[in-house]
């Protein structure tokens, strides 16, 4: 999966709440992922992936930083995460 995201120049600066705060135009990325998954059985089936493959350093256009009183910094954009692996099972009764 690659997932383009372009830059954003429309904005309302320090509008929003304290899940999300527009703290101006930001630049557009791209992070790319591989997931795949494999059916054991009726009931099994199992899940892996690498999210942000390529170790991209980005942030999304609003983001966690709005309100310090819930542990975020304020005024300061917040990275996600960096290369991500995890492994998932979904079992069916």
């Amino acid at each position: 999966m690659w997932r383009l995201v372009a830059a954003q120049h429309r904005h309302a600066n320090g509008q929003g709440n304290v899940v999300g705060r527009d703290l101006g135009a930001s630049a557009g990325f791209g992070v790319l992922s591989l997931h795949a998954g494999y059916r054991i059985n009726a009931q099994l089936k199992l899940a892996a992936g690498v999210d942000n493959l390529l170790d991209k350093n980005y942030a999304e256009h609003p983001n966690l930083a709005g309100n310090a009183g819930f542990g975020y910094p304020g005024g300061v954009r917040i990275n996600e995460p960096g290369r991500t692996l995890w492994l998932r099972a979904d079992l069916q009764f």
